[in-house]
């Protein structure tokens, strides 16, 4: 989750403490672990979840929580950054989602696509928005072209997760 989090936000997005960062899902494994590593660099986060895992995200720090079952985060991003937009989307979601997420990045911002379904080609996004940079990506086929890719990564991680920037992510053992 760390690892796709931070090829994401840091190769793929070039995050920066002047960021605003939409995360969707950001209850689940990647999304925590991207919410860890934007609050790392500093960005403003907005975060996508069921209702009922809200107050978790309220409580890791995320002070912008919208639903990621209706489209009213784009209205509600609009309203809170002033027409502005995101600079980053982290998207995991599928149909209209995708859309409702590309009108609301600001210019020249960047789309990060981890999601398998609905992926948009080159073609759609210069149609609709032509000014953001889209990296549709599957970590384990960067992997296979980059064999170096995953052991700097999880170097950084560590030293991260030992300096105490970042924490693991919550778990729940089952008998």
């Amino acid at each position: 989750a760390f690892s796709t989090a931070y090829y994401a936000l840091h190769h793929l997005a070039n995050i920066e403490a002047t960021d605003r960062v939409l995360i969707h899902a950001a209850a689940g494994g990647v999304g925590q672990a991207a919410v860890q590593l934007a609050q790392r660099a500093g960005a403003e986060i907005f975060g996508t979840a069921s209702q009922p895992k809200w107050d978790y995200l309220k409580s890791t720090g995320v002070s912008h929580v919208m639903s990621s079952r209706t489209l009213e985060f784009a209205d509600e991003i609009n309203h809170l950054t002033n027409g502005k937009g995101v600079n980053i989307v982290l998207n995991s979601l599928s149909g209209d989602f995708i859309e409702k997420s590309f009108d609301i990045i600001a210019k020249n911002g960047r789309f990060v696509e981890l999601g398998k379904a609905d992926i948009w080609d080159e073609q759609q996004v210069q149609a609709h928005r032509p000014d953001v940079n889209y990296f549709p990506f599957d970590f384990r086929e960067e992997y296979s072209v980059d064999p170096v890719l995953v052991p700097t990564i999880l170097d950084k991680l560590i030293i991260a997760f030992n300096e105490g920037s970042l924490k693991p992510l919550p778990r729940t053992i089952f008998s």
